[in-house]
Protein backbone atom coordinates (compact mmCIF):
# COMPACT_ATOMS: atom_id res chain seq x y z
CA UNK A 1 0.00 0.00 0.00
CA UNK A 2 2.60 2.31 0.89
CA UNK A 3 4.31 1.24 -2.09
CA UNK A 4 1.08 2.26 -4.44
CA UNK A 5 1.05 5.46 -2.60
CA UNK A 6 4.32 6.83 -3.48
CA UNK A 7 3.89 5.97 -7.19
CA UNK A 8 0.79 7.93 -6.92
CA UNK A 9 2.37 11.27 -5.84
CA UNK A 10 5.22 10.98 -8.40
CA UNK A 11 2.34 10.96 -10.94
CA UNK A 12 0.64 13.93 -9.67
CA UNK A 13 4.59 15.85 -9.62
CA UNK A 14 5.03 15.05 -13.21
CA UNK A 15 1.73 15.84 -14.74
CA UNK A 16 1.98 19.60 -12.50
CA UNK A 17 5.34 20.41 -14.13
CA UNK A 18 3.87 20.18 -17.59
CA UNK A 19 1.88 23.41 -17.53
CA UNK A 20 5.22 25.30 -16.38
CA UNK A 21 7.27 24.43 -18.84
CA UNK A 22 4.50 25.89 -21.50
CA UNK A 23 4.62 28.79 -19.74
CA UNK A 24 8.17 29.56 -19.75
CA UNK A 25 8.10 28.07 -23.95
CA UNK A 26 5.94 31.66 -23.89
CA UNK A 27 7.73 33.89 -22.20
CA UNK A 28 6.93 33.56 -18.53
CA UNK A 29 7.67 31.67 -15.86
CA UNK A 30 6.05 31.07 -12.29
CA UNK A 31 8.27 33.51 -10.98
CA UNK A 32 6.68 36.40 -13.15
CA UNK A 33 3.86 38.78 -12.08
CA UNK A 34 0.73 37.16 -12.32
CA UNK A 35 -1.72 34.17 -11.49
CA UNK A 36 -1.44 30.90 -13.21
CA UNK A 37 -4.86 31.90 -15.76
CA UNK A 38 -3.24 35.35 -16.11
CA UNK A 39 0.18 37.20 -16.84
CA UNK A 40 1.47 40.68 -18.39
CA UNK A 41 3.33 41.24 -20.79
CA UNK A 42 4.99 44.56 -23.19
CA UNK A 43 4.61 45.73 -26.60
CA UNK A 44 6.86 48.35 -28.11
CA UNK A 45 8.16 50.66 -30.85
CA UNK A 46 10.28 53.35 -31.29
CA UNK A 47 9.32 55.82 -33.68
CA UNK A 48 12.50 57.89 -35.02
CA UNK A 49 12.16 61.48 -36.57
CA UNK A 50 13.60 61.46 -40.01
CA UNK A 51 16.74 63.53 -40.10
CA UNK A 52 16.25 64.93 -43.13
CA UNK A 53 13.17 66.16 -42.36
CA UNK A 54 11.78 66.53 -38.97
CA UNK A 55 11.38 70.51 -38.55
CA UNK A 56 7.72 72.39 -38.59
CA UNK A 57 7.30 73.82 -42.21
CA UNK A 58 4.61 76.47 -43.65
CA UNK A 59 4.23 74.81 -46.88
CA UNK A 60 1.85 76.96 -48.89
CA UNK A 61 0.02 80.27 -48.43
CA UNK A 62 -2.48 82.12 -50.95
CA UNK A 63 -2.15 84.60 -53.20
CA UNK A 64 -5.48 86.76 -53.10
CA UNK A 65 -6.85 88.73 -56.02
CA UNK A 66 -10.00 90.76 -55.43
CA UNK A 67 -10.08 91.49 -59.63
CA UNK A 68 -11.37 94.55 -61.35
CA UNK A 69 -14.03 96.91 -60.11
CA UNK A 70 -15.95 99.84 -60.55
CA UNK A 71 -15.39 102.20 -58.08
CA UNK A 72 -18.42 103.79 -56.03
CA UNK A 73 -19.16 106.14 -54.04
CA UNK A 74 -20.50 104.00 -51.06
CA UNK A 75 -18.70 101.35 -48.49
CA UNK A 76 -18.46 98.00 -50.47
CA UNK A 77 -17.48 94.41 -49.68
CA UNK A 78 -15.49 92.37 -52.53
CA UNK A 79 -15.01 89.02 -52.47
CA UNK A 80 -11.95 87.22 -53.50
CA UNK A 81 -11.76 85.52 -56.79
CA UNK A 82 -9.81 82.77 -59.01
CA UNK A 83 -8.61 79.70 -56.98
CA UNK A 84 -7.44 80.23 -53.12
CA UNK A 85 -4.31 77.98 -52.35
CA UNK A 86 -4.75 76.38 -49.10
CA UNK A 87 -2.99 76.84 -46.28
CA UNK A 88 -0.26 74.48 -45.42
CA UNK A 89 1.61 73.13 -42.72
CA UNK A 90 3.89 70.15 -42.35
CA UNK A 91 4.84 68.84 -38.96
CA UNK A 92 6.54 65.14 -38.96
CA UNK A 93 6.42 64.70 -35.22
CA UNK A 94 7.05 67.51 -33.42
CA UNK A 95 5.46 67.70 -29.99
CA UNK A 96 5.81 71.71 -29.69
CA UNK A 97 3.09 74.30 -31.06
CA UNK A 98 3.18 75.97 -33.81
CA UNK A 99 1.30 79.31 -34.97
CA UNK A 100 0.59 80.31 -38.56
CA UNK A 101 0.38 84.60 -38.63
CA UNK A 102 -0.17 86.91 -40.77
CA UNK A 103 0.60 90.93 -41.31
CA UNK A 104 0.54 93.47 -44.10
CA UNK A 105 1.55 96.19 -45.65
CA UNK A 106 -0.53 99.05 -46.72
CA UNK A 107 -2.83 99.37 -49.87
CA UNK A 108 -0.87 101.56 -51.99
CA UNK A 109 -1.17 102.73 -55.73
CA UNK A 110 0.48 105.28 -57.48
CA UNK A 111 -2.11 107.80 -56.62
CA UNK A 112 -1.45 106.93 -52.99
CA UNK A 113 -2.64 104.68 -50.55
CA UNK A 114 -6.16 102.48 -50.00
CA UNK A 115 -7.96 104.42 -47.00
CA UNK A 116 -9.31 101.97 -43.93
CA UNK A 117 -9.54 98.85 -45.99
CA UNK A 118 -10.05 96.17 -44.64
CA UNK A 119 -8.84 92.81 -45.73
CA UNK A 120 -10.88 89.57 -43.50
CA UNK A 121 -10.15 86.04 -43.21
CA UNK A 122 -13.38 84.22 -41.67
CA UNK A 123 -15.32 80.62 -41.59
CA UNK A 124 -11.91 78.75 -42.72
CA UNK A 125 -11.93 75.02 -42.74
CA UNK A 126 -9.14 72.94 -41.13
CA UNK A 127 -8.37 69.07 -42.60
CA UNK A 128 -5.40 66.69 -41.62
CA UNK A 129 -4.25 65.79 -45.23
CA UNK A 130 -4.38 61.62 -44.13
CA UNK A 131 -7.99 61.24 -43.06
CA UNK A 132 -6.91 59.26 -40.51
CA UNK A 133 -4.79 61.45 -38.46
CA UNK A 134 -5.31 61.30 -34.93
CA UNK A 135 -3.69 63.94 -33.46
CA UNK A 136 -6.32 67.40 -32.15
CA UNK A 137 -7.10 69.83 -35.28
CA UNK A 138 -5.39 73.13 -34.93
CA UNK A 139 -7.50 76.15 -34.68
CA UNK A 140 -8.91 78.45 -36.93
CA UNK A 141 -9.19 81.79 -35.94
CA UNK A 142 -11.52 84.83 -37.86
CA UNK A 143 -9.20 88.07 -38.56
CA UNK A 144 -8.73 91.32 -39.64
CA UNK A 145 -5.43 91.50 -41.33
CA UNK A 146 -3.65 94.84 -40.69
CA UNK A 147 0.09 95.90 -40.13
CA UNK A 148 -0.39 93.85 -36.83
CA UNK A 149 0.86 90.48 -36.58
CA UNK A 150 -2.49 88.06 -36.23
CA UNK A 151 -2.70 84.58 -35.79
CA UNK A 152 -5.02 82.66 -37.88
CA UNK A 153 -4.09 78.61 -37.61
CA UNK A 154 -3.14 77.51 -34.09
CA UNK A 155 -1.46 73.91 -32.55
CA UNK A 156 -0.84 73.63 -28.70
CA UNK A 157 1.62 71.28 -27.17
CA UNK A 158 0.88 68.81 -28.89
CA UNK A 159 -1.57 69.15 -31.22
CA UNK A 160 -1.48 69.63 -35.50
CA UNK A 161 1.09 66.61 -35.92
CA UNK A 162 0.96 65.76 -38.85
CA UNK A 163 0.29 67.33 -42.35
CA UNK A 164 -2.82 69.75 -42.46
CA UNK A 165 -4.27 72.53 -45.45
CA UNK A 166 -6.75 75.41 -44.15
CA UNK A 167 -8.88 76.08 -46.81
CA UNK A 168 -10.85 79.13 -47.20
CA UNK A 169 -13.83 80.10 -49.91
CA UNK A 170 -13.98 83.16 -52.08
CA UNK A 171 -16.82 84.43 -49.81
CA UNK A 172 -14.74 83.68 -46.84
CA UNK A 173 -11.17 86.31 -47.68
CA UNK A 174 -13.08 89.81 -48.52
CA UNK A 175 -11.81 92.87 -48.42
CA UNK A 176 -14.08 96.40 -47.04
CA UNK A 177 -13.47 99.64 -49.01
CA UNK A 178 -14.91 102.50 -47.25
CA UNK A 179 -16.16 105.30 -49.54
CA UNK A 180 -13.85 108.33 -50.41
CA UNK A 181 -10.87 106.63 -52.24
CA UNK A 182 -9.23 107.22 -55.40
CA UNK A 183 -9.48 105.10 -58.20
CA UNK A 184 -6.93 103.05 -59.12
CA UNK A 185 -4.81 99.76 -58.62
CA UNK A 186 -3.64 99.04 -55.33
CA UNK A 187 -1.70 96.30 -53.95
CA UNK A 188 -0.47 95.42 -50.23
CA UNK A 189 2.29 92.87 -49.21
CA UNK A 190 1.10 89.81 -46.45
CA UNK A 191 3.79 88.01 -44.66
CA UNK A 192 3.01 84.97 -42.79
CA UNK A 193 4.96 83.46 -40.29
CA UNK A 194 5.23 80.32 -38.51
CA UNK A 195 5.68 80.93 -35.09
CA UNK A 196 6.91 78.62 -32.00
CA UNK A 197 8.57 76.16 -34.56
CA UNK A 198 11.24 74.10 -32.21
CA UNK A 199 14.46 74.97 -30.94
CA UNK A 200 17.02 74.79 -33.90
CA UNK A 201 14.46 75.30 -36.68
CA UNK A 202 14.27 78.28 -39.11
CA UNK A 203 10.58 79.47 -39.50
CA UNK A 204 9.40 80.05 -42.60
CA UNK A 205 8.16 83.33 -43.67
CA UNK A 206 6.77 83.19 -47.42
CA UNK A 207 5.11 86.45 -48.68
CA UNK A 208 2.27 87.44 -51.17
CA UNK A 209 1.49 89.99 -52.54
CA UNK A 210 -2.96 90.94 -52.71
CA UNK A 211 -4.62 93.41 -55.22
Amino acid sequence: MKKYVGTFIASVALLTALPLAANAADGKTDTDNGTDTQKTTTAQIELKQDETDKNIKLTQVPEIDFGANTNVTVSKKYDSTGTLADVRVHNPGNAEGWDVQVKRSAFTSDKGELKAAVLAFENGKVTPDDHTNASTLPKVSNIEVNEDTKSLLTAGAGEGVGAFSLKHNNADVTLTIPAGNVAGTYKSTLTWTLANAPTGTTPTTPTTPSK
